[in-house]
């Protein structure tokens, strides 16, 4: 529930980029979507590393890495194809900035998607050094990351590039 309040927060912080550009408000859950399973999927293979005891010294920061570059990655592909699916939308309502729009939807996807990889990673290997149990205790705080970073990234950039 609180992680709903704090992505709210976020999107009612930039209220008057989102009244200004609604074809934002479109592509919201793609990145907060995308961003989530790039996550998840670092958080899963993460779990499965402490598991089964595959983590050996040092081994948490290779992991942090790899999940971090897939992230990259990940973001890269998926943002082209948003950048292009937001680039049609936003020209076919006429938008003058759909060019613009599309650049801010590809960098938005890849700096979530980099964070997300990053977390998923991150969440559990230091949950676990604190004693918590990262099998129960990840997920919010990934969804909540992955929320944030999305949400916070695409908004701003937004406002900063498009506004």
């Amino acid at each position: 529930m609180r992680r709903g309040w704090v992505a709210a927060a976020v999107v009612g912080a930039f209220q008057a980029t989102i009244d200004e550009l609604v074809v934002l408000a479109v592509f919201l859950p793609v990145l907060a979507g995308q961003s989530g399973n790039t996550g998840c999927q670092a958080l899963a293979v993460t779990l499965r590393g402490l598991t089964l005891g595959e983590l050996r010294h040092g081994g948490g920061r290779r992991l942090v890495l790899k999940e971090g570059l897939l992230g990259l990655l990940n973001g890269a592909l998926v943002g082209l194809s948003a950048a292009i699916g937001m680039y049609a939308v936003a020209r076919g309502q006429g938008n003058p900035a759909a060019a613009v729009l599309g650049l801010v939807v590809l960098l938005a996807m890849i700096g979530s998607c980099l964070v997300s990889g990053l977390a998923g990673a991150l969440i559990p290997l230091t949950l676990k050094r604190l004693g918590a149990d990262p099998a129960t205790a990840s997920s919010i705080f990934l969804t909540t990351a992955t929320d944030v970073a999305s949400m916070g990234l695409f908004l701003g950039l937004a406002t900063l590039i498009v506004r």
